[in-house]
Order: C-alpha cells, then structure tokens, then sequence
C-alpha cells in the first residue's frame, strides 16, 4: 500500500506535526486553566467595553449580576481580578438582557406598562434616554467624574433612537454590540493561545530532540518506517469523532499505539552526539519548523493525514462520496 516515497515522506511528517500538535494542545489548555486565561482576558475586554478597566460602574455591575455571574456574591471583593470564580464565558442574551436592567431600561419598561397614557405600553424614547442618562451619571460617580461617559451616552442614545424605543430592539444592538467586542476579545485570546504554543512546542522538539529535517531526511532514505505506524487501522475512512472542547480528534483505543510508534522514528541525537555548530543550527532548524508546525492546531493535521491516506489507499467512503467530501482513490 505505501509504495511511494514522496507520500511516505508527507505521511511521515504529518504524523509527526500531529502528534506534536496533540501533545502541545493538552499542555496549552493545561496551562490556560491554571492561569484561568480565558477568565482573564474575558474580564480586561469587558473593562474596555464598556470603559470601566477598573470595575468601580458598569463593569461592576455586570459581574455582580446574577445573570452574568451567578458564582458571585454581589460584592466588589467577589469580581476581583484574581477571582478564579469570574466567568470565563457570558452568554450574549444575557448580556443583553443584564444591560437592559443595569441601565434602567427595563424599570423604565415595567413603569410604561402600568401606565395608561403610555403607548402601547411602552416608554418614549426621551423616557428611555433619561433613564439611561441617570444610571450612565451613577456609573461616572463612581468613576469619580462628574459628566456621564460621552463615548457610551452617545452610543446609547444612538441605539434608542434607531429603535425607536423598542425595548426588544434596544437588546438585539446591546447583543450585537457585545458580539463585536467579543471577536476582539478571542483575538487577543487566540494571540497569547499562540504565543504560549510556540514556547511549549519548542521546548517539545527540542527536549525530545523531533527534529523535523532529520526526521525527513531518514523517511527518505527509509520509507519502509511509515508502514510500522499502522496508520489505516488508527485513522477510519469515515473519520474520528471531534472532541467538543477543543476540536481535536478524540483521544481512541488507538493513541497510545500511535503515540509509541512515534518512538520508533529515528529521530535521536546523531551518532549519540552534536557535530559541531553546523548540525546544532541544523537541529535547531528542524526543532522551529516542527513547533511551528502546531500553529495550524491538531483538526488540521488529522484532517490532511486522513486525506493522503485515501489518495494513497481505498479511496473515499460511500458517505463522503454523497457529500462530495472525499478524495479519489
């Protein structure tokens, strides 16, 4: 079946990036929850959305809602950076909905309704930007200013005019505001994910010494070592299950054998030893592309081992070929 050196080779290398990718993904997730790094960074970009990094206004109280944060006691000690209790996710509806309350939108709602020269039950739009403008002047007080937060009381009167008063409108742009800031809040999240994925991975390679142009050069020269990974028989046509949290291949009988194959790569020092600052920045090379190699994440690698593998093989499933998903044969 693995009769060709150039897939042999590809083969070769993107087991190696997967198993890699594997190892550096678990350490990587390890570290976050230790760090509570998603907790964190979650926390610092609320502070900026709504311009209160230091929580004393409306970032304090969106983490003292219940909605929000329902692990907390309500108390500015219980939000505190260092609280591994803050929420490392908050749901976009809820964030609405926390907004609405927060900035006196829903009171002014519920007045309205028990109102009879309201219309239609709901408050006018001057009703709704004084409402606003009361909790956005309690939210400067505590700040320690005297005018309301022109940026937000702007925004904020932006939104209630374009909806005109519609409560329901109101939470549909809070959530779209908050989904916004939110991609920016996963940016800076996925920057320091890949940054710490860097370190860990080349601190993998160059501790175990994987050297990818090593690694290389032997399936090269010996293509026959691809066939000892038992490769088809750990990798199904129809594909393996993703793990829902972080995407990766689920873990299955099969990886410890993949993982102890790995050992059989010649992968070691040469000749029990370095020769020479050449083969040292040669090694160190190697041990850069390998850790680089972890930047496109485990679903990538495992996707395109399982590719090559049909190109090489029996080709795609009967479930992939309706779906249009599969290589040929």
């Amino acid at each position: 079946m693995f009769n060709s050196a150039v897939l042999n080779l590809a083969i070769g290398l993107i087991f190696t990036f997967l198993t890699v990718s594997l190892a550096t993904g678990t350490i990587v997730e390890m570290i976050a929850s230790i760090l509570t790094l998603r907790a964190v960074t979650l926390r610092k970009g609320i502070g900026q959305l709504l311009n209160d990094p230091d929580y004393r206004a409306l970032a304090k109280d969106i983490y003292t809602h219940a909605a929000i944060n329902p692990r907390s006691d309500g108390t500015a000690a219980s939000i505190s950076a260092g609280n591994r209790k803050n929420p490392a996710y908050i749901d976009r509806q809820l964030f609405g909905q926390a907004m609405l309350d927060i900035l006196k939108i829903s009171p002014a709602v519920a007045n309205a309704a028990n109102s009879p020269s309201a219309p239609l039950g709901k408050p006018t739009v001057g009703e709704l930007k004084t409402a606003v403008d009361g909790a956005l002047t309690t939210a400067a007080t505590a700040q320690g200013t005297a005018a309301p937060d022109d940026q937000l009381q702007k925004f904020l009167h932006g939104i209630i005019e374009r909806s005109v008063g519609d409560p329901d409108k109101i939470k549909a742009e809070l959530v779209a505001w908050f989904d916004n800031a939110m991609d920016r809040v996963s940016g800076w999240y996925k920057r320091w994910t890949q940054f710490i994925s860097i370190i860990v991975a080349l601190i993998l390679a160059a501790g175990l010494n994987i050297n990818a142009v090593e690694v290389a050069k032997t399936l090269w020269k010996q293509p026959n070592l691809v066939a000892e990974l038992n490769l088809p028989k750990a990798l199904p046509a129809g594909g393996a299950a993703a793990s829902p949290q972080t995407g990766a291949p689920a873990p299955s009988a099969d990886l410890k054998e993949l993982i102890d194959d790995l050992n059989t790569f010649p992968i070691g020092w040469k000749d029990g030893h370095w020769m020479g600052w050449g083969a040292f920045w040669l090694a160190l090379l190697g041990w850069v592309i390998t850790a680089l190699s972890t930047l496109f994440g485990a679903p990538f690698w495992f996707d395109l081992l399982q590719t090559i593998i049909r190109v090489k093989g029996a080709g795609p499933s009967p479930v992939e070929k309706v779906d249009g998903k599969g290589a040929a044969a």
